[in-house]
């Protein structure tokens, strides 16, 4: 039979000798409007009379028919028809309503918090239904699966109604839900052992015909504890009577009886979220938004259990329903002794056409578990907490806090609503909370009970502290998204933050917060904020002033910015008062100096990208008793980003010594390998130079080199510019300069300028190209500090300064005909400021330049003699006067320029061979010795500063002719270190002639110019050999001649060229050949050195050119040709060439 009618007494209290319960009667199967059975009343309309069974003792499950203790006739309930008549005009009922499909693989799951695992009760392991790891937290934040929603039938079942009518106690009493029996005890002793109690429908009962069919009426019994003095009883589970008794274990409900009889929670526990993410237990650095308030839970593994038991429910051996429906939670200040409810709830109980009186009472909260994303195939779970309490009633909402959430009309409305509480929710209080729970038919412990047998954790406790950090603060002045130099502020102010609700209702500081925030909501509106108002735990500002740092500059932190101090500002008391705090702009060149007064203005440094960050601070509280932790006083900062231009920007650069701020390098090229094939150019120099231009001008700037890019020394910060007259690349940071190749660097003077910046790195005073550069009136260059450090300045950096490397290049080569000079550029350097500010003049340099181009004139003697002084004799002719005798060279042509002068010096020595002894000076000692070098200083990398003074570099390397009243006769002087009278005077000198700067400033290798001297070029002939021996002629019939180039640069510098000077036909000597048979015999060519320097001039080409030398030897032919490598070419058989050799330089 289908069951039409169930019996689920709930036991309330035991007196002594009367037992009280509340049976809740649940018709099933239809309509409560139709008979129960065929001819009979309907559940509306059904005066029942109930047999009330108790059975004694616990040792085992009441069965049927059992023995009847009494009977109590229930009558029906007058407004029972008209309430489930509006309910059935109120909705389309349903008449064949489907039966729920549970899957059995799925849970009732719970994620046990910290709050409950830290209770002394706790032990893991209980029930696997409820977790300690990370499942709960990663459903929740998986992906989400949104589905869409199902259409909602308008159809609701009789079962819905039912259950909605239960939700309050009053209108299910009306519908005849509840009914109320006392159940006399002849023998109250019997209830020490325990025992069971149940009803059903006596046979004289409207729908009596139940008891008939199986499953018709179905019944429940309430396990009854062992009881002796009077006690509050509650009914956590029942049980089913049927016969035969189901083949299940009741060990475990019987247990959850025993500890739940009482009708109070065992271990309930709390907290306060403290992070943003309210499943994060762990301090993460995160603070919440917005208070949360409390969360409570209770008895998480029982309740899960109880829960998920409910998913079985269609199996016999489970069929025992939990007897809880829901919860009262109390709370009271730690301090005192009275609990208050937070379930309260009154109102008039609308029903049409039924007087019911107005229901005044305690309801309940539920926990029900729902399956995340409506996945209708996985678990369901229990929330974390299963209710958190913001210091209203829990029994509903509340009306002024629905109209603090723009709710125009939210009520009280006219029905049921909560009561305002009597216990209000502050900061720094520390409150207890309890949970009582509540069965089916609105029973269950009051406000007054006390537990009969409490659990470990009855109560618990929290400090409630505020947890939420202050918000920015207001900023009253409209400033630009973009700071704006034209209008930067004098002052800035500043109100409160705002504070929502409830986190504002729980400072306690307004007298009236409801009231406030729901005059607020208005303006709220206007201006698209939450509602809120001003945070009175925040009584100062903090601001810290920071700067913009250089881009890749690490104490640039949070966008790049360096803090330079931090400030605070107290609040006036007044709710709405602003602050208001004066900027005192300073021109500082270094922001290391700037500090904090203390009070008064914000010192804010001009001329850089300034960052106020404004912050709300909450009130002190050293102990932590008002708010949560220390960090929570401190709000998120407002960004106000400023910049100002400087009033007075003078002593841009740091005042140094004109050696340090100027100077000149002139750096000397490569030395060339000299090779196998033999050649010479005079006299070759045997001082050594460093092989590499680009290292040896490094050096000279004290900067680090790879190859030919420039870099800074670690630690400091240098800007690097170049002349548009060198060719260069800049680093993109123009920390680094690349030049093309190193031949721009050779033969010329390059001038560097070097100026420190007496300003911090995160001074930004001038614009893109505010530094112009212009030596005399040639092209300005202009270039400014880019707002990027790299990391060779980063170790140990200075950053109090920044140094520019201005490098410019000047050719000291006088144009063809015209003599050399000494130069003296002048350049001015002027900077070019934002705005307008106090400025010094332009800064002007000047340097001198000696001379650094060897004079091109290249002695000839015409003609020499000796010169003596007068004849002088004594008056009788008795003795004449020792004559001063001196050599005189009569020379081709006077000095061209007169600033020069001839020089002379000994090469080699050797006595006069007819005043020695035979044999007591080696023969060797009168072959032409090595020529010494030319004692001049090398200058890989000559230098010049400011104000230098001729230093005569080189001048006495070589002796000056003394000159004569004719421009073309000079005496030869004395050698050094020798008299008139001394006897080395008898033997032969060796002498070398030189024109050189005599009266201006030279360097020491510009000083002379080339000696008389050819260029010697030997080139073996090929031999003849016949059986190993040479058979070659003593006149060779083949002719050598020798080919002179100079190497040139392309204009791209991209490779070099030759470029031919001249061609000659080298000589031989038979003499040499027939003294030296067996030998190799060798071509002797020699090129005039004057005719070399006069091609070179014509060609426009420096004297210092770099030469080489090929030899190339032709056969015979009938008839010479005169030219056979030039106009002739390709007349006459070549035979072979050497390679092409360069010629060593002359000194």
């Amino acid at each position: 039979m289908e069951t039409k009618l169930v019996l689920l007494p709930h036991l309330q209290s035991w007196n002594g000798t009367v037992l009280e319960l509340n049976l809740l009667t649940i018709p099933r199967g239809g309509s409560p409007l139709e008979p129960l059975t065929t001819g009979s009343s309907s559940f509306a309309a059904a005066n029942f009379v109930f047999d009330v069974h108790l059975e004694l003792g616990l040792d085992i499950l009441p069965t049927p028919p059992g023995t009847t203790t009494a009977t109590i006739a229930s009558g029906a309930v007058s407004s029972a028809i008209p309430i489930f008549n509006e309910f059935e005009s109120l909705f389309q009922i349903d008449p064949i309503p489907k039966k729920a499909v549970i899957d059995p693989s799925n849970r009732v799951r719970k994620y046990a918090p910290l709050s409950y695992r830290n209770l002394p009760s706790y032990a893991p392991g209980r029930t696997n239904v409820v977790v300690t790891d990370d499942t709960y937290g990663c459903a929740l934040k998986r992906p989400r699966k949104y589905k869409p929603v199902p259409p909602t039938s308008p159809l609701i079942s009789w079962g819905k109604i039912i259950a909605f009518i239960l939700r309050n106690p009053d209108t299910a009493r009306a519908a005849g839900l509840i009914r109320s029996l006392k159940i006399p005890v002849a023998h109250p002793d019997d209830l020490k052992a325990g025992g069971f109690v149940y009803a059903t429908l006596a046979p004289n009962s409207d729908g009596a015909a139940l008891l008939q069919g199986p499953g018709g009426l179905k019944v429940y019994a309430a396990r009854i504890p062992p009881t002796g003095s009077p006690r509050d009883l509650f009914t956590p589970v029942l049980f089913p009577v049927v016969s035969p008794l189901p083949a299940a274990n009741y060990d475990e409900k019987f247990a959850e009886v025993e500890d739940y009889s009482d009708g109070w929670a065992k271990s309930v526990h709390c907290s306060q979220p403290q992070q943003l993410d309210h499943t994060n237990e762990e301090q993460d650095g995160s603070r919440p938004v917005a208070e949360a308030g409390v969360q409570l839970g209770w008895d998480d593994e029982q309740v899960t259990i109880w829960m998920d038991r409910q998913l079985a429910l269609d199996t016999e051996a489970a069929d025992s329903p939990i007897g809880v429906s829901g919860y009262r939670i109390d709370a009271k200040i730690s301090t005192e002794t009275n609990w208050h409810s937070l379930m309260y709830a009154s109102g008039p109980i609308n029903i049409t056409g039924i007087s019911l009186p107005p229901f005044n009472g305690e309801l309940k909260v539920e926990t029900h578990p729902v399956q995340l994303d409506a996945d209708t195939k996985g678990d369901y779970w229990l929330p974390m907490y299963f209710v958190t309490w913001t210091g209203t009633s829990l029994a509903g909402s509340d009306p002024d806090r629905r109209r603090i959430a723009g709710d125009p009309d939210p009520g009280p409305g006219p029905g049921i609503n909560a009561n305002p509480v009597d216990i209000s929710l502050l900061y720094g209080k520390s409150y207890q909370f309890r949970v009582r729970f509540v069965d089916h038919t609105f029973g269950g412990p009051t406000i007054k009970s006390k537990p009969y047998n409490p659990g470990p954790n009855p109560v618990a406790q929290l400090d409630f502290r505020r947890w939420i950090r202050p918000l920015k603060p207001i900023l009253v002045n409209k400033l630009p998204s973009t700071p704006d130099p034209a209008s930067t502020p004098a002052s800035l102010e500043f109100r409160r933050p705002l504070l929502g609700s409830p986190a504002v209702i729980c400072t306690g500081k307004y007298p009236d917060a409801i009231a406030g925030l729901i005059a607020d909501v208005p303006t709220a509106k206007a201006e698209t904020r939450p509602v809120g108002l001003a945070d009175l735990d925040v009584d100062r500002l903090q601001i810290v002033v920071q700067v913009k740092a250089l881009e890749n500059d690490p104490v640039g932190s949070d966008g790049g910015f360096v803090p330079l101090y931090t400030a605070k500002r107290p609040f006036p008391a007044g709710a709405t008062d602003s602050l208001t705090i004066e900027l005192a702009w300073s021109d500082d060149h270094d922001v290391a100096h700037i500090h904090d007064t203390g009070s008064g203005p914000l010192v804010v440094p001009t001329a850089r990208l300034v960052r106020l960050v404004v912050s709300s601070l909450c009130k002190e509280d050293v102990q932590n008793l008002y708010f949560g932790a220390d960090d929570v006083r401190l709000g998120p900062s407002r960004m106000i980003q400023l910049v100002k231009r400087a009033a007075d920007e003078r002593k841009i650069f740091k005042d140094e010594s004109a050696s340090q701020r100027f100077s000149a390098f002139y750096v000397q090229p490569d030395l060339p390998v000299a090779q196998n094939f033999s050649a010479q150019f005079g006299t070759a120099s045997s001082t050594q130079r460093p092989s590499d231009i680009a290292t040896r001008f490094a050096t000279a700037l004290n900067i680090r080199n790879d190859g030919l890019t420039f870099r800074a020394q670690p630690g400091r910060r240098v800007v690097f510019a170049c002349s548009s007259a060198l060719h260069y690349v800049l680093g993109p940071d123009r920390a680094s300069i690349t030049f093309s190749s190193q031949s721009d660097l050779a033969l010329h003077w390059i001038t560097a300028i070097r100026l420190i910046i007496d300003r911090d790195w995160s001074w930004d005073g001038i614009p893109e190209n505010g530094i112009s550069i212009q030596r005399d009136q040639n092209k300005t260059e202009s270039f400014g500090l880019p707002r990027i450090v790299n990391d060779d300045a980063l170790p140990n950096a200075d950053r109090t300064e920044t140094e520019i490397l201005f490098i410019d290049v000047i050719d000291p080569k006088p144009a063809s005909g015209a003599l050399p000079q000494l130069l003296h550029p002048v350049y001015t350097i002027s900077v070019d400021f934002y705005g307008a500010p106090k400025r010094d003049d332009p800064l002007s340099l000047a340097i001198d330049l000696p001379l650094t181009t060897p004079p091109t004139q290249v002695p000839k003697i015409v003609s020499a003699g000796i010169a003596m002084s007068p004849y002088e004799a004594a008056a009788d002719y008795s003795s004449t006067s020792d004559r001063q005798r001196a050599l005189w060279i009569e020379l081709e042509s006077p000095v061209l320029d007169s600033r020069d002068s001839f020089f002379a010096r000994v090469l080699s020595y050797a006595p006069d061979p007819l005043l020695t002894e035979r044999g007591a000076v080696p023969s060797s000692s009168y072959n032409p010795p090595a020529e010494p070098p030319l004692p001049l200083d090398p200058e890989p990398v000559r230098r010049i500063v400011q104000q230098q003074a001729d230093d005569s570099a080189g001048l006495y390397a070589m002796q000056r002719l003394i000159p004569s009243d004719s421009p073309y006769h000079w005496a030869l002087p004395i050698p050094p270190g020798m008299s008139a009278e001394s006897p080395q005077m008898f033997g032969f000198f060796t002498y070398e002639l030189r024109v050189g700067h005599s009266t201006v400033w030279s360097t020491a290798q510009g000083r002379f110019g080339p000696p008389i001297r050819a260029i010697e070029v030997n080139a073996p002939f090929a031999d003849a050999i016949f059986n190993s021996t040479s058979v070659r002629s003593i006149r060779p019939n083949t002719y050598m001649w020798i080919i002179l180039y100079a190497q040139v640069a392309q204009i791209d510098g991209a490779a070099h060229r030759n470029i031919m000077l001249s061609r000659h036909r080298a000589t031989y000597s038979e003499k040499w050949w027939r003294a030296n048979e067996g030998h190799t015999a060798f071509a002797a060519g020699e090129i005039n050195l004057a005719d070399v320097m006069g091609r070179l001039a014509a060609l426009g080409l420096d004297h210092h050119a770099s030469l080489s030398v090929i030899a190339v030897e032709l056969l015979p032919q009938n008839s010479d040709r005169i030219d056979p490598l030039g106009a002739d070419l390709g007349s006459m058989r070549i035979l072979r060439t050497s390679r092409l050799t360069p010629v060593p330089p002359s000194c």
